[in-house]
């Protein structure tokens, strides 16, 4: 009996000893499921369309990525609720597309809620998203800079129509004027707030506007806490690549079709006479406004030592002969007409046009960007 007691004892003492063992167990166990779920719904967001009205396609919620639309999920619904799902680490801008329905969302994880009628979907509200408010409540600080460039936007295409180039030229000045306070505006903002990600999204989108010593200098006042993030990285990237073009930089070779289908090589064209490298494309407005100028600068010093290869941007091989053409724009033209996915044009660094290069005798890099008087004055800087 005494046997059979201790028996007893061991095995209930062993049983608790177990059980204890297996809560501990499956307590930890919890944890750790718990942990692993918190740190994947962190990422996670949710984002419901309050939609009145009826759309007339299906709707994708997309993000921009190399140029091309990445859709990251999509819904047949066209009214009522709609639930949009996705995985998100740092803050970035999404986009809503139904047909020709088109705006913009700054996605975080969370729950983010959007309400808009099917018919107006750009004119939406949302709410949830931190960066979005953020990102609002700059654009109604600068509300009355945008409303009188739209107004000069509106006015400078019914000059286009009416072909007044007196009032184009006008129209432009003013535009280039305002258009010059709102990027004030908003390098001010970047700097007053560097730890945003918002501050990078906004430099990002405005980063053709800025020369590389400056944008260098509004990226490198960025925080480390968003420096891993994903405007702040390909800002980086745009000054790297600035960096290998930059004045004093030696040319990088490349060779594309012209007219007729032949190859021409960059390197080809380095000789005795300095070279401008002109990146256009026939739909570019500024660039076939422009072009006029770099036609009497080449007449004027073609035989004095200074030559031209244009690059197209174009993507309709008909509309890029017919505009060279039109305006009688006499020098070498080449083209892999893609537009801007361009080997060319990503060599260089360009994301607005007209964009120009000029190139002394010896490839070395020695100007870039000058149009107009700008243009004229250093050809003849360096050949009078």
């Amino acid at each position: 009996m005494v046997l059979f007691f201790r028996q007893t004892i061991w095995i209930k003492t062993s049983y608790n000893k177990i059980s204890k063992m297996k809560r501990t167990y499956i307590f930890l166990l919890a944890i750790i499921i718990l942990g692993c779920s918190d740190h994947i719904s962190k990422n996670n967001f949710s984002l419901i369309l309050n939609i009145t009205g009826e759309l007339e396609q299906k709707i994708y919620l997309s993000k921009r990525d190399a140029g091309k639309w990445v859709n990251i999920d999509s819904s047949s619904v066209v009214t009522g609720e709609i639930v949009l799902n996705g995985h998100i680490k740092d803050p970035e801008m999404f986009y809503l597309r139904s047909g020709q329905n088109l705006t913009n969302i700054f996605i975080e994880a969370g729950k983010i809620t959007f309400t808009a009628h099917a018919d107006s979907i750009k004119k939406g509200t949302t709410s949830g998203s931190k960066a979005q408010a953020e990102l609002d409540s700059f654009n109604e600080s600068i509300s009355l800079i945008t409303e009188q460039l739209d107004t000069l936007y509106n006015q400078y295409r019914e000059a286009v129509k009416n072909d007044d180039g007196v009032r184009l030229e006008e129209l432009s000045e003013l535009i280039d004027t305002k258009d010059d306070e709102r990027l004030v505006r908003t390098i001010d903002y970047a700097y007053l707030n560097n730890k945003s990600i918002v501050s990078a999204y906004l430099i990002m989108t405005n980063n053709y506007y800025l020369e590389l010593a400056e944008l260098d200098a509004i990226t490198s006042n960025f925080d480390n806490s968003i420096k891993q993030t994903k405007y702040v990285k390909l800002l980086l990237d745009r000054i790297n690549n600035l960096n290998k073009v930059s004045v004093g930089s030696s040319f990088t070779d490349f060779t594309l079709n012209d007219t007729t289908g032949n190859p021409i090589a960059l390197s080809s064209l380095i000789s005795e006479n300095y070279l401008l490298i002109d990146f256009w494309a026939s739909w570019c407005g500024p660039c076939r406004r422009e072009n006029p100028n770099i036609v009497a600068v080449y007449n004027d010093y073609n035989t004095k030592g200074f030559d031209i290869i244009g690059v197209s941007l174009d993507t309709d091989k008909n509309n890029w002969i017919k505009a060279i053409e039109k305006d009688s724009l006499t020098w070498s033209h080449v083209s892999d007409l893609q537009g801007w996915n361009s080997v060319a044009g990503k060599l260089y660094a360009v994301n607005a046009i007209p964009h120009s290069v000029i190139l002394n005798e010896n490839g070395t890099i020695v100007a870039k960007n000058l149009r107009g008087e700008e243009l004229r004055d250093k050809i003849a800087e360096l050949l009078d």
